[in-house]
């Protein structure tokens, strides 16, 4: 799901600003993956009210803070589960 996610938010970004901008959000995005797997409890805990989403964890994508990452902390690491765009109802998304 999320790397679809991601695949829309790369299309946006090309078509609306051009590639250069969805290149460099693809790049921070993976530098925020990859803080996020070095320290994978620093994201704000969601608190959504169905159960198995109040488990997740979110971050904004550094220089794109309007993206947020949803993650789950594992043992070793992270699962990203969604990357969506904070203007969104994102408990009605994540539903």
């Amino acid at each position: 799901m999320a790397w679809r996610e991601i695949n829309t938010h790369l299309n946006y970004l090309e078509e609306h600003s051009d590639l250069k901008t969805a290149e460099h959000f693809l790049d921070e995005l993976m530098g925020s993956f990859q803080a996020l797997a070095d320290m994978p409890r620093m994201g704000v805990r969601c608190n959504f009210h169905r159960p198995a989403a109040s488990r997740l964890r979110r971050w904004p994508v550094r220089g794109f803070e309007n993206w947020l990452i949803f993650y789950q902390p594992k043992r070793f690491g992270v699962e990203i589960v969604h990357v969506i765009h904070g203007a969104r109802d994102i408990e009605t998304l994540l539903r």
